[in-house]
């Protein structure tokens, strides 16, 4: 052997010659595979992102992958490399701090990635990708740190082996983490797909290592003086935590076997399952994929030869009733549990005995059977954290499992053989017990969930839900259910969850077929699949039956379908109404008998007698209602089977207590009032004390059978703790079966038969008759159920002679003892969790705002720019043409004179939330129509402050003050956000917004709030907030003042230019064929007979304007929304003079100023002003817009704003500017007040306190009244209105077949599947299928417009900027070529005048410079300049007259007064403008600015 002076002298600074040991690769390959499973494991019971459980799995997982599935392999590997000839001088020596650095990197990269890759069921593929390349990540960096932490080798890498390695692990991650999360998804039960996963992320792993260990060669600094952690003593230290990851695994495999044990055992029992479904139809289960589930007995005992528990069973029915009124039984289950609790136990297994030794029933046997039926259920509300009333209602079957059940094809031949009579006496019944039960029966309390909030906390507590499809066969295979089509079944529990299988008001014709039950008592009777509360039913189109009416039925009465078709076929030569009344008859009974398709019905007889079914309320009103049936009845054969597959049979007595339970029955408060009559005398006579017969047995009970139990309820007993039911195995004692056996009975499963087969007396327990006693039996002698149950008592002596009990002497010592090893597991717990928590929670921040994001706008167009064509030809877009507002009105007049040309919507109300209901209504295929009496945005809609935001302010106060309104309104607004600047990217931009700071304190402060504002955007989010310093704050913002600037944050919200936005949306309506018609102001509203609005009034004002007469326009539509915003009120009057107002108007007053005292890329805001109110400073259209002012104010059609508001803004403003720039009042170039409609709170002080959602309000006339809201939510406000409509009157909405190509070519089409359902989440705006950020380039090459102004015509009107550009006028000049200002100073040109006359329906001059043009919002007295140019253009397109050119005139001064334009201005002529004769020497404009300076003289 060589000594160490040799070894060093021979390998010192040269590459030691290496080989692999076979053996340690392949187990290696096996920690990594372990460490895997355990992973895919943890990440497979994460059920969501909240809950302490939720977070700990991730952990874990993080923890398993990374210490044990990367780290242990490393280090395991290692051990496989023979360097030299194995010497122990040359074995690697590792560094211990490195070592230990190298377990916690790869946890934490780990605990990122699964963090990215999320808990939901939905495969997201980049979050798939990002969370491969992740794991890939931390493989690769732990191999490197190890290698790095090798003290006497120096590493040297092959660099292409490197990024071999490395490819290998992001690639194998990927393809791993992909395939275990699709097959998580799609709820593949199959082992050996999550076992490929588990292999292909070890291979990841595996392969990584050895492929980097191939390509690492060793060259040794100094021999090993074993000084240090040894390679011996890290492969000791992964292999021991490789097998706490082994036990882990087959801990995790056991308890998944309990789990199919104890389902196999519900299996055989009578047990209670709760269905919970959400929204979408998916069905909540627990990661294994089982239904949460509880016992209600081992057994029930068949007293008679016909007791069989079944839905025609009364015990069945009191339950079916009790679950639609929990509140009845809600205040008695303590007293149940103590009921219970006292029952005679056994002297061996201290359980309930509910057979004596006689073999006869405790006494209230069927009250005990009810009382464990809604302790079942409580058991089931605490599994799912709810409340007993919340739990749900029973669904009306019961399924069969077990392995005796159903078989999966059935005897064809059974019905032939029961109708031929080959078996003996009472094997009958036998066999349908056979082929309906198995060894244990399935009930179901099912339940919608309609709120996100309970999907979410169901998550956070372990549940999943999955698609019905995808976990059928897995609850079916697992819980043993032998029904066949169990999927159905499934879907039959969602639609019942809804409730909506109940009768509409009106006249029906129903068939009523009964039959004798096979082999038992009673009767079946026909009804609809699926819907067992409802016969087979065909409407009459009639809302109640006449008196003659009733006589004509009469006529026929006892005639069978054949023969009543030829009486009513003679009907029809009688009276006009009588033959009316006939046809409609004959109709339905002709459709009821092709929806049953079953020759008997055409035996069956007509009743004179109408019957009264229970049917769905009218809107607004909490009681129920009923509706008329004339019925076809029929007493068919025993035998006859339901031939439709629409029907089926179900006991007659089961569908008489379906008709009692339905929703707000008044029958339910008779049954409550039975319940606590039957229930209470025995549940209140339940003794405090215990039972001294179960004394002896306690301790065994407890503390052996139950030891976890008592564990997890030691921390809440009490010392006057009411006793508890805790077993969960029942069973018949030795004694008790020996009795029965006496008796001829026979146990199979859940059912144990005490009667004898030739016993004459039967008790018909299927009777089909029902009484205010439903379900009350008698104490029988023969039989009862089989239970058993265990006390947990809080004791540790008994005085048996005085029978009392003394407490505390064991709980104490067993509470201390288990808190002092409590307290020593949460000290280490804290000492490893807290640094990895805080790095993951750094970790998951830097990756969530570093995220790939999609930036709405500047994506490329959806269809490209036009080119030349073939023969040289440049092919302008051809866009979809809107009508002429003449034809729009016409389309008025002819739905007040054609009763096909009604409207099934009009709108009133031309601003933001009007044209979003018209645009989302005429997508569902409706026929509507939208009235303005101004024009399109003409009120609120063109007066914001231009943003498209959340609410930094309102979430603020959604945080202090604990409101959820709040919160919820800057959430809806958010996802509104995205759906805003995706649809119209070129009307709305992103603009970060600074916050400045002047306390260092103020920092986190904000800081937190921009962040969780980020946070809450999630996906609809854009840029992360970000802290700027102070001198970086004023490299972004020059003009701030640097006077106790201490830094600021910086956030992200929207812009956009609100009215052409709002003008856009109507265009989008009228392109895809809603009649828009501005000025035209609704007079009156139309009733019809019964009080229901059919139309309104409309007056067409541009007719007036121009000298003529405007005659009134009957307009006929099915519903009539106002969203008139501050003008609500007025129309809510003209439905109904007594109505009390609901809008709280507020002024907010802007302010215009010039462009240079803002960036033009950067806002600001002021949280907290003189007055504590909140102002924005922000850049707009090339100037600076600064407000808002939020005062009580009174309704006006253009209300001024008022110097003081003017005054406070720009004092407010100057505090943030340096003190070197002057905010003087001459630099307002604009000014206005906006009146915001908001919903009034009567408890608020002042309007900044009130809540700015929405309401959708229907009056008692059918009035839909959509008020309150703000920009952002406008079409969220316009969704909730038409839901409401649509679903208040019934409206026909369809699939929209073949809609305009709004894009102007065939290449691409809107995106959006009009299916008859809200899409205008999905529907661009006109404009925005071929706008781009560059499409401004190529309108610069072909029109030769200036820059400015091309980029102004793009963002305004998208790709309707090619439109515009060629109606603009040519110049004649070198450049531009085409485009004349219509404002020295301002972008806007001629051809948007001709635009908006022919495209966007502008009728005034006001019209163009306030709402198509922003002439007049950015300068009052720019636009007072133009004023005559465009009234020429205007007259010029719409044959104006001089009288009609004069009235423009004044009526535009008139509004520029409330644009701000000063005082001395209001009084010009035409002809002044024109001549240029204004004298600006009084204006404060002129005053301003230096005029006669002479410059400054030189100093020699």
């Amino acid at each position: 052997m060589s000594t160490n002076g040799e070894l060093l002298l021979q390998y010192e600074g040269q590459i030691v010659p290496r080989s692999f040991r076979p053996g340690f690769v392949v187990l290696s390959y096996f920690v990594s595979c372990v460490g895997a499973a355990l992973t895919l494991e943890l990440l497979n019971r994460r059920t969501s992102r909240n809950g302490l459980v939720n977070n700990l799995m991730l952990v874990s997982a993080a923890v398993a992958m990374g210490g044990i599935s990367i780290w242990c392999m490393h280090f395991v590997g290692n051990r496989a490399i023979v360097l030299g000839h194995d010497e122990p001088e040359l074995h690697i020596d590792y560094s211990s701090g490195f070592t230990a650095l190298s377990f916690f990197l790869p946890v934490i990269v780990l605990l990122a990635a699964f963090l990215a890759i999320g808990a939901n069921y939905r495969v997201s593929l980049w979050r798939t990708c990002c969370g491969g390349v992740l794991a890939g990540a931390g493989i690769c960096g732990m191999h490197y740190l190890g290698n790095h932490s090798i003290n006497n080798y120096q590493c040297v890498y092959n660099p292409v082996y490197v990024v071999g390695a490395a490819l290998i692990a992001v690639f194998d991650s990927t393809v791993a983490l992909s395939l275990f999360f699709v097959v998580r998804a799609s709820w593949t039960n199959s082992w050996w797909k999550r076992g490929l996963s588990t292999f292909l992320l070890a291979g990841a792993v595996s392969g990584m290592h050895w492929v980097a260990a191939v390509g690492t060669q060793y060259r040794l600094i100094h021999l090993n003086d074993r000084a240090r952690l040894s390679q011996t003593q890290a492969v000791i230290v992964a292999s021991c935590l490789s097998v706490v990851a082994a036990f882990f695994m087959v801990g995790s495999i056991v308890y998944v076997t309990w789990l199919m044990r104890r389902s196999a055992n519900k299996a055989q029992q009578i047990v209670l399952g709760a269905a919970v479904f959400d929204k979408s139809g998916r069905i909540l289960v627990s990661p294994d994929g089982l239904l949460p589930s509880e016992k209600i007995t081992d057994t029930y005992v068949e007293r008679t030869q016909g007791d069989i528990f079944s839905i025609a069973h009364p015990l069945f029915h009191w339950m079916f009733q009790v679950s639609r009124n929990w509140n009845s039984v809600n205040g008695m289950v303590d007293g149940m549990n103590r009921h219970l609790s006292r029952l005679p136990k056994g002297s061996r297994d201290g359980k309930i005995r509910l057979i004596d030794d006689d073999g006869d029933l405790i006494e209230n046997y069927d009250t005990i059977f009810r009382e464990l039926f809604c302790v079942a259920a409580a058991s089931l509300a605490g599994k799912l954290k709810e409340q007993l009333i919340d739990v749900g209602i029973l669904w009306d079957d019961i399924l069969a499992t077990g392995v005796d059940g159903l078989p999966q094809k059935p005897d064809q031949s059974l019905d032939r053989k029961l109708e031929e009579g080959r078996f003996p006496e009472g094997c009958e019944n036998r066999i349908l017990r056979q082929q309906e039960y198995g060894r244990g029966s399935l009930m179901f309390l099912v339940r919608r969930l309609e709120r996100r909030q309970d999907v979410d906390r169901l998550e956070a507590a372990g549940f999943r839900f999955a698609e019905i499809h995808q976990v059928s066969g897995i609850i079916g295979s697992r819980m043993q259910i032998k029904t066949r089509d169990f999927k159905s079944k499934l879907t039959n529990m969602a639609a019942f969850a809804d409730g909506k299988a109940v009768m509409h008001p009106g006249v029906h014709v129903g068939f009523f077929g009964v039959k004798a039950r096979v082999g038992s008592f009673g009767f079946d009777v026909v009804v609809k699949q699926g819907a067992r509360n409802l016969l087979p039913t065909m409407p009459v189109p009639l809302e109640r039956l006449e008196g003659w009416q009733m006589d004509v039925i009469r006529r026929f009465d006892r005639m069978n379908v054949s023969l009543l078709f030829k009486e009513l076929d003679g009907l029809r030569k009688l009276s006009p109404r009588e033959m009316l009344f006939a046809s409609q008859l004959s109709d339905a009974l002709q459709a009821l008998r092709a929806w049953i398709d079953d020759p008997m019905f055409d035996e069956a007889v007509l009743t004179s007698k109408v019957v009264q079914l229970p049917c769905r309320a009218q809107p607004n009103s909490n009681s129920g209602k009923s509706c008329t049936m004339v019925a076809l009845c029929i007493m068919m054969p025993i035998h006859a089977s339901a031939s439709s597959p629409r029907c089926e049979f179900i006991p007659l007595n089961f569908f008489k207590v379906h008709q009692m339970a339905y929703k707000d029955s008044p029958q339910l408060l008779a049954f409550t009032r039975h319940v606590h009559r039957e229930l209470s005398p025995i549940v209140n006579a339940a003794p405090i004390n215990m039972p001294q017969t179960t004394y002896k047995h306690i301790g065994r009970a407890i503390f052996w059978r139950n030891r976890l139990d008592l564990l997890r309820h030691l921390g809440r007993s009490n010392v006057h703790n009411e006793y508890a039911i805790m077993g969960d195995n029942n069973s018949i004692l030795p004694n008790s079966r020996r009795k029965s056996a006496s008796h001829d009975s026979e146990h199979s499963g859940s059912t144990m038969r005490l009667w004898n087969q030739d016993s004459s007396d039967r008790q018909k327990s299927g009777d089909d008759r029902i009484s205010d006693r439903t379900g009350v039996q008698q104490p029988s002698s023969l039989g009862g159920i089989m239970v058993s149950q265990e006390i947990q008592v809080d004791i540790s002596e008994i005085d048996d002679a005085g029978g009392r009990l003394r407490t505390g002497r064991i709980q104490l010592p067993i509470r201390a003892h288990l808190a002092t090893g409590m307290s020593r597991f949460a000290r280490g717990l804290r000492r490893i969790a807290v640094p990895t928590t805080i790095a993951a929670v750094g970790g998951g921040a830097l990756i969530y705002s570093y995220r790939p994001r999609n930036i709405p706008g500047f994506e490329g167009p959806a269809v490209a720019p036009p080119t030349y064509g073939a023969d040289g030809t440049f092919k302008l877009p051809r866009f979809p043409k809107v009508k002429s507002r003449g034809e729009q009105i016409a389309a008025l007049k002819r739905s007040g004179t054609e009763e096909e040309e009604e409207y099934d919507m009009l709108v009133i109300g031309g601003g933001a939330t009007g044209t979003g209901v018209a645009l989302d209504a005429v997508t569902r295929g409706l026929k509507v129509a939208i009235v303005e009496r101004d024009d399109f945005s003409s009120g609120t809609s063109s007066k914001s402050t231009k943003l498209v935001h959340g609410g930094v302010r309102y979430l603020e106060k959604a945080v202090w003050n604990l409101d959820y309104n709040q919160y919820q309104l800057v959430k809806e607004a958010l996802k509104e956000r995205k759906y805003f600047l995706q649809t119209a990217p070129h009307l709305s931009s992103w603009l970060p917004i600074m916050l400045p700071l002047d306390k260092w304190w103020k920092a986190p402060y904000y800081w937190a709030g921009t962040k969780f504002y980020d946070f809450l955007a999630g996906s609809e989010g854009i840029e992360s907030s970000y802290f700027l310093t102070r001198s970086k704050a004023l490299d972004a913002f020059p003009m701030l003042k640097q006077t106790d600037l201490v830094g600021a944050l910086v956030y992200y919200d929207g812009a956009h230019n609100d009215s052409r936005m709002n003008v856009s949306i109507a265009m989008t309506a009228a392109v895809y064929g809603a009649t828009i018609v501005n000025h035209a102001e609704v007079t009156g509203l139309l009733k019809n007979e019964n009080g229901k609005l059919c139309g309104a009034q409309v007056k067409d004002l541009i007719p007036e304007r121009n000298g003529k007469k405007s005659d009134p326009i009957t307009v006929k539509a099915k519903c009539i929304v106002n969203c008139t915003g501050p003008f609500t009120d007025s129309i809510r009057k003209l439905d109904d003079q007594e109505c009390k107002e609901i809008v709280a108007p507020a002024s907010g007053v802007h302010v215009i100023l010039p462009g240079y005292y803002s960036p033009s890329n950067m806002g600001l805001i002021d949280p907290s002003t003189s007055d504590g109110r909140v102002i924005f400073f922000l850049p707009w259209q090339g100037n600076t817009i600064a407000g808002t002012t939020d005062e009580p104010t009174n309704i006006t059609p253009n209300p001024l704003p008022d110097e003081k508001s003017i005054q406070w803004i720009l004092n407010e403003v100057s505090h943030y500017l340096s003190p070197d720039i002057s905010v003087r009042r001459g630099d307002v170039l604009a000014a206005w007040a906006g009146i915001r409609p908001l919903v009034r709170d009567p408890k608020a002080k002042n309007t900044e306190s009130l809540v700015r959602n929405h309401l959708v309000d229907i009056s008692s006339s059918g009035l839909v009244t959509c008020a309150g809201g703000k920009w952002t939510t406008y079409r969220q406000m316009a969704e909730d209105c038409v839901d409401a409509a649509v679903k208040e009157f019934n409206l026909p909405t369809k699939p929209f077949v073949n809609a305009p190509r709004v894009s102007g070519t065939e290449a691409v089409d809107d995106g959006a599947i009009l299916d008859g359902t809200c899409q205008t989440h999905n529907v661009r705006l006109v404009g925005a299928h071929g706008f781009s950020k560059t499409l401004f380039i190529n309108i610069i090459q072909h029109f030769g417009i200036e820059t400015e102004v091309a980029k102004h015509l793009t963002e305004s009107y998208g790709d309707r900027a090619w439109t515009v550009a060629a109606l603009c006028k040519p110049t004649n000049l070198r450049f531009p070529a085409r485009g004349e200002r219509i404002a020295r100073l301002y972008p806007f040109v001629d051809g948007e005048i001709r635009y908006a006359i022919a495209n966007e329906y502008a009728q005034t001059a006001v019209d163009v410079i306030a709402r198509r043009t922003r002439l007049a919002f950015l300068n009052a007295q720019a636009a007072l300049e133009c004023l005559p140019k465009v009234i020429d253009i205007m007259a010029q397109e719409l044959k104006w007259d001089r009288a009609r050119q004069d009235r423009e005139w004044k009526d535009t001064v008139a509004f520029l007064q409330s644009m701000g334009l000063p005082e001395p201005m209001l009084s010009v002529t035409r002809a002044q403008v024109e001549k240029g004769k204004l004298d600006f020497s009084s204006s404060l404009e002129y005053k301003m600015y230096s005029r006669h300076d002479k410059p400054p003289v030189v100093e020699e």
